[in-house]
């Protein structure tokens, strides 16, 4: 994920610390354009984007074992369907929807410079089973409307037949908003985040307890960590009436909340990519975490050691414990699959292990007859990501290895389930488009 504040520790610097040169290559694509490009952009000024040296490396086919399995639903083109979608897809009454965080009509930069003018404010898409893709809202981010949001990271969340979810820009403070938007593309800012001691840079989806959402923020919660606060927990009625539960302190308390959040008997839980210690180059390898509605929050485990995993992402229940993937750290420094219980007990269930398994597990995992699905950014049989099944003791198979071609590169969102088919995106891949990377895709694959 991005880092929007100059001098934070960039998330994807740590997630892949000790890994192999080549993932660095990849997890730069990934950040191509960097948080100095993104605010510039909403500021008005023109800017180009740094690119990687190297394109994402292409194949000239689909594996032989994944070929029944697989399908290509949709390559985003840029402007004006969206590009770069890093968040998965919800289902509403049998059709899907989703955000780019690129991409759109209403570009984020007056000068769109040499990047094929993909650099979009994000929309709001909406896709079946056949891959018939539309636009449902393009962003306007504070070129067209200073109050409304640019470049949602996250995916939507359905409630009451509406869709929420936030950006990480823009908005009447520049620090991010809280949407709704319906499947007709009527949307409207709920909230603007401030920063300080509110939110500041939502990219996680929000989830909804009871008729009320709840969110986390990378950034805000006060002056700590490096002066742009540590994160926060927050809640917002339907209405837009927004309250900080919790703001994180650093150190062994956490800081960086990039993942959702889980409900569990009464219960919040969910992680900071960073904090809970001194290990990781001095920021930590990141924390789990208890919240009560009424803010009362508990460090329930921390990750002390990159050997055993490293910078945690969401967390799935199942059965009353705790699952969930780190990006760093494992056997081969690419990521980890443990278990925890609301008590603390933590227990490392597998490492992965890079090209031909996966590397850097970078979403929440979902979990369906006895078998969590997710994806890695990268690894594989071509080093372009995968799409894996684990069992609760930790045997994993790798369902398909992207090719980084046609068929999409760098998958970093969460599954979805419909009808025995996991439904997810690419970041890059399904062309030459967005200065040669391709903009992204939607695909299917078979269990």
């Amino acid at each position: 994920m991005l880092l929007k504040k100059a001098g934070t520790p960039a998330k994807v610097a740590a997630s892949i610390a000790g890994t192999r040169s080549r993932m660095n290559n990849l997890r730069l694509v990934l950040i191509a354009v960097t948080a100095a490009t993104f605010f510039a952009a909403c500021a008005g000024r023109s800017v180009t984007p740094v690119m990687p040296s190297a394109a994402v490396p292409a194949a000239s086919g689909v594996a032989a074992a994944a070929k029944s399995s697989y399908k290509l639903l949709y390559s985003f083109k840029g402007s004006p369907d969206g590009a770069s979608p890093l968040s998965g897809l919800v289902s509403v009454n049998g059709t899907l929807y989703g955000t780019t965080l690129n991409g759109s009509s209403n570009y984020c930069a007056q000068s769109c410079g040499s990047n094929g003018c993909y650099l979009g404010c994000g929309t709001v898409y909406t896709i079946d089973g056949s891959g018939a893709e539309s636009v449902v809202y393009n962003f306007n981010g504070n070129f067209h409307n200073a109050g409304d949001g640019s470049w949602p990271f996250a995916g939507l969340t359905a409630l009451h037949g509406l869709l929420y979810g936030t950006t990480a820009g823009s908005g009447a403070h520049g620090d991010g908003t809280v949407f709704r938007v319906s499947t007709s593309g009527n949307e409207k800012v709920l909230y603007s985040f401030s920063g300080g001691s509110d939110a500041q840079d939502a990219q996680a989806s929000l989830i909804a307890v009871k008729g009320t959402l709840y969110g986390t923020s990378v950034y805000g919660g006060g002056s700590g960590c490096g002066g742009a606060g540590c994160g926060t927990v927050f809640s917002i009625s339907r209405k837009g009436s927004e309250h900080v539960l919790y703001a994180f302190q650093g150190g062994n308390d956490g800081e960086r909340v990039y993942a959702p959040l889980t409900y569990l008997n009464g219960k919040f839980y969910g992680a900071t990519l960073q904090g809970g210690g001194t290990g990781c180059g001095g920021n930590g390898c990141g924390t789990i975490f208890e919240l009560t509605p009424s803010g009362s929050e508990n460090v329930i485990a921390t990750f002390g050691t990159g050997t055993n995993g490293a910078f945690p992402n969401g967390l799935t229940a199942v059965n009353g414990v705790l699952y969930g993937t780190t990006e760093g750290g494992g056997s081969r420094s690419s990521g980890a699959f443990f278990s925890v219980t609301p008590s603390g007990n933590l227990q490392f269930l597998y490492s992965f292990k890079d090209i031909p398994d996966g590397n850097l597990p970078g979403a929440t995992l979902l979990y369906h007859k006895g078998l969590f699905y997710g994806t890695t950014v990268g690894g594989g049989t071509s080093g372009n990501g995968t799409v894996f099944s684990i069992s609760k003791t930790g045997t994993e198979s790798v369902l398909y290895s992207f090719q980084g071609g046609s068929d999409g590169a760098a998958p970093q969102a969460p599954v979805t389930i419909v009808k025995s088919n996991l439904y997810s995106t690419t970041y890059k891949g399904g062309g030459t488009g967005c200065g040669g990377y391709g903009c992204g895709t939607v695909f299917r694959v078979k269990i």
